[in-house]
C-alpha cells in the first residue's frame, strides 16, 4: 500500500514539476490589413503554443506609448506535458499616418513570468481621398492668396 502511494506521489511531483517549467511562445503576428489607413480598424492576430494541454489567452492589455504599442498576453496552461497551440485577435481604433512598432509579450497567467516576445513594425498610411484633398488645397490656397495681394 505504501509503494502505491509512494508512486502516486511521485506522478503527480512530476506532473506539478512539469508545470511550473512549461513554456509559453509565440510563433507569428500577422497585422490586418498589412498596410492600413488612417481611417482603418487594425486587427492583431497572434499564433502560439505552449508545452501543455489546453493553453489559451486569459486576457490582454494593450497600451501606446506615440508610435510604440505594446500588448501583453497571459496565457493559462493546462496540467499534462503535451504541447498545444493558441491563436488571438485584437482590434485596435485607427491609427494616426506613422511607422509604428508592435511588440507582443507572452506571460505565463498563473506564474507571471514573461515566456516570449516578438516584435512587428508597420506603416500607417494617410487615406488616398486625405492626399488628393491635400493635393488640391494647396494650389487653390496659394491663388486665394495671390488674388488678394
Amino acid at each position: 500500500m505504501k509503494i502505491k502511494i509512494f508512486i502516486i506521489f511521485a506522478i503527480l511531483l512530476l506532473f506539478a514539476c512539469q508545470t511550473s517549467r512549461a513554456t509559453v511562445g509565440i510563433t507569428s503576428v500577422d497585422v490586418i490589413p498589412s498596410q492600413p489607413l488612417d481611417t482603418d480598424i487594425i486587427t492583431f492576430n497572434i499564433f502560439g503554443g505552449a508545452s501543455t494541454t489546453t493553453s489559451h489567452v486569459e486576457h490582454d492589455l494593450f497600451s501606446q506609448n506615440g508610435t510604440s504599442l505594446q500588448l501583453d498576453l497571459y496565457i493559462t496552461k493546462g496540467v499534462l506535458a503535451m504541447p498545444s497551440e493558441w491563436t488571438y485577435s485584437k482590434e485596435i481604433q485607427p491609427l494616426l499616418p506613422a511607422t509604428y512598432s508592435l511588440e507582443v509579450r507572452a506571460f505565463d497567467y498563473e506564474l507571471g513570468i514573461l515566456g516570449d516576445t516578438h516584435t512587428v513594425d508597420f506603416t500607417v498610411v494617410p487615406e488616398p481621398a486625405t492626399l488628393t484633398l491635400l493635393g488640391l488645397g494647396v494650389p487653390i490656397f496659394r491663388a486665394f492668396i495671390r488674388k488678394k495681394t
